[in-house]
């Protein structure tokens, strides 16, 4: 298309009428960025408005209509009055990322790709584009003349709805699966910005603050309950399979600890537990030393029968993806491996107990317990309270039929409760197990990615004198409850455990415990016997990982032996009630680095306990370099692991874990500040 300016002065100056002219009428109300920040609906101390005005203006400047440099505040004020448009809408529209180059605005690109498109909400209205003749083939960038080889350029408005797009886009990659986000490019002259992490939508994990350094001359006494869960591990490492990236919030660092199997020895009697204790210096930090303290549970045969009674979560929510067929396959795994003189109860819960699949405790090659199990299907709302208090009511009546049975309540969920009682404690209350002597057993068994709710199912089963286990897969909801292995979680070994390490004030300066956030507990309360303390199965281990740092004079004594704390345990005794205590020492050489114990299992957890710990904490922005330093550190460790323990699948599904949580943290870390020499 031939040009109608005779020069490119002529040119400029017929431009910058023109968007003078459309300028006018643009006003923006005083309260723009209040009402974008209210219509964003994201937290303000994570994602302040103030940054995506900068990054709307950075982008208006430095890649977008570069022929407005000369009218700036044309293009704020363009800006300004689309923002205020759409703040009137219900919700940010999210699009692809546009880049800055010329050909990006040309006509035939406007096109929205058919991903984007369809992710929208139907209902919402499409984004105004106006696309106008501009009567020229070379546009003016200052002095500089630019060929565009296109005949239509698009105007103010896609061009400003773009830029809005590419800013808010971070803060939705937190709202939405990863498929559908990519990474902001950088502007000219700008560090590269790493992308939000993506996280399923509408998961509720509870984030429990790390635990301090403590005085030993303030407090010398850590009491804890212990715990053979390992939920966190399994979903972060399901989440990181599925292309998600691990969620700090989700890290308890004490499940991913007892996800490992230490090759603890077992008791030399059937009676109590082997306690192991391990000292070595800090892997991290040289003025701090590690310790390490493992409680094995003896292995030991029950032929008790049991009460079993499954509560099948059968509202819409688990529709999504295969968590009913998990759920069945779990169920079923559980029929199958009951023996004939074990009984089994089926409730399915929507908004209220479904009475006509409901089957009362009957033999496990019942039919109509099958046929039961088979027959779930998801539809309606969830009411976990109600399933509960139906399970509860079956198990309490065939507990005084048969008072020799173990019981257990099993709950399959995605613990997303939306009727009556959601909070975990309301729905432990509505569903009261008041025999201490003969207690039903909660067990929770959590399904599903999206929308899941880790700590209802984390917190019923540990107030409910059980466990809590995620299945992600069907295989793994089989391997799981078969025969061998469900018989050796459902035979109890010890109720209500709980330990306590007493540390010498005049060796150890200071203590921190590494997890267990949610688990410990006060000093007064480990002479009392408390549901909310942990079952041990039989043949289970429990680790606990500890930071010291000594005092001077321990130091001195790095060559020799020293004993550094008293531990006692103490549980009731599952089969009959009685309580018992436990003793151990925790003694070691100082001078003895990780790499030098000849435990290439006890290096392993020591790193695994320190990336979670250090993971766990990432949102604290002021630590972030110093995670990211730790992890990376860490990271290098565990390679040098691979010669020993290469072989083992745990080994390589965590270092696929550490290299992405590493890679991460450095992704969030500031830049290194330039020591002002060129390279």
């Amino acid at each position: 298309m031939a040009s109608n300016y005779g020069s490119d002065q002529e040119m400029e100056r017929a431009l910058r009428e023109h968007f003078e002219a459309e300028a006018q009428d643009l006003r923006a109300p005083e309260n723009l960025w209040a009402r974008l920040e209210d219509r964003m609906d994201l937290p303000p101390t994570r994602h302040p408005v103030t940054q995506v005005r900068r990054k709307i203006l950075g982008a208006l400047k430095q890649n977008w209509f570069p022929v407005m440099a000369t009218g700036g505040a044309v293009a704020v004020a363009a800006s300004a009055v689309f923002l205020a448009s759409r703040a009137t809408q219900d919700e940010f529209q999210y699009g692809a990322s546009y880049a800055a180059a010329p050909e990006a605005i040309a006509a035939p690109a406007m096109a929205a790709p058919a991903a984007t498109a369809a992710s929208r909400p139907a209902a919402a209205p499409s984004p105004r584009v106006v696309i106008k003749e501009v009567p020229v083939e070379r546009v003016v960038e200052k002095t500089v003349v630019k060929e565009v080889p296109v005949e239509k350029v698009v105007t103010r408005e896609v061009v400003v709805e773009k830029v809005v797009e590419q800013s808010v886009q971070a803060e939705a990659a937190r709202r939405v699966p990863p498929a559908a986000t990519a990474a902001p490019q950088a502007a000219a002259g700008q560090p590269a910005v790493a992308p939000a992490p993506a996280r399923p939508p509408d998961t509720t994990f509870q984030d429990y603050a790390r635990q301090p350094f403590v005085a030993t001359a303030e407090d010398a006494v850590s009491t804890f309950s212990l715990d053979t869960d390992r939920t966190s591990y399994q979903l972060a490492l399901s989440w990181l399979h599925t292309a998600y990236d691990i969620e700090p919030d989700s890290v308890r660092a004490e499940e991913w600890i007892n996800a490992f199997d230490y090759q603890y020895e077992l008791p030399a009697d059937d009676w109590g537990f082997a306690i192991t204790s391990d000292v070595a210096m800090h892997p991290l930090d040289g003025s701090k030393h590690l310790v390490r303290i493992g409680f094995q549970a003896a292995e030991v045969s029950d032929n008790r029968p049991l009460n079993v009674t499954l509560v099948l979560d059968a509202s819409g929510s688990m529709g999504d993806g295969n968590r009913v067929d998990i759920a069945r396959e779990a169920a079923e795994a559980i029929r199958q491996s009951l023996r004939p003189q074990d009984r089994l109860a089926v409730v399915h819960f929507t908004e209220g107990v479904i009475h006509d699949l409901t089957v009362e405790h009957t033999s496990p090659d019942a039919t109509a317990v099958e046929r039961s199990i088979q027959r779930l299907a998801p539809h309606g709302s969830t009411n976990v309270q109600a399933g509960l208090n139906q399970a509860v009511r079956l198990a309490d009546r065939i507990r005084r039929e048969r008072p020799e049975a173990y019981n257990y309540v099993i709950l399959l969920s995605d613990g997303v409760a939306n009727v009556d009682a959601t909070n975990p404690f309301a729905i432990l209350e509505s569903a009261y197990d008041r025999n201490a002597l003969n207690p039903l057993r909660l067990i929770t068994i959590g399904v599903g990615i999206n929308n899941y709710n880790d700590v209802l199912l984390e917190q019923l089963a540990q107030h409910g004198n059980g466990w809590y286990r995620y299945l992600d897969t069907t295989d793994q909801a089989r391997a799981t409850f078969s025969r061998d292995n469900w018989l050796a979680l459902s035979t109890p070994f010890a109720d209500q455990t709980r330990a306590q390490v007493t540390w010498d004030p005049d060796l150890v300066k200071s203590w921190r415990i590494i997890g267990y956030e949610n688990r410990v507990t006060s000093d007064q309360s480990f002479a009392e016997d408390r549901k909310e303390f942990a079952e041990i199965p039989s043949g289970a281990a429990t680790t606990v990982f500890y930071e010291i740092e000594l005092h001077d004079r321990a130091r001195a004594r790095a060559g020799q032996e020293v004993t550094l704390a008293n531990v006692e345990l103490r549980w009731v005794v599952a089969e009959t009630g009685q309580s018992r205590s436990q003793r151990s020492e925790v003694r070691g050489r100082l001078d003895t680095s990780l790499n030098a114990t000849g435990d290439p299992l006890l290096q392993l957890g020591a790193i695994v306990a320190l990336s979670a710990d250090r993971y766990g904490g990432l949102y604290d922005g002021e630590y972030v370099a110093e995670i990211s330093r730790d992890l990376t550190e860490l990271e290098d460790q565990l390679g040098s692991l691979s010669t020993s323990l290469g072989g083992l699948g745990a080994y390589q599904d965590f270092r696929f874990m550490l290299e992405h949580m590493a890679e991460r943290a450095r992704a969030q870390a500031p830049p290194a500040a330039s020591s002002g020499y060129s390279r």
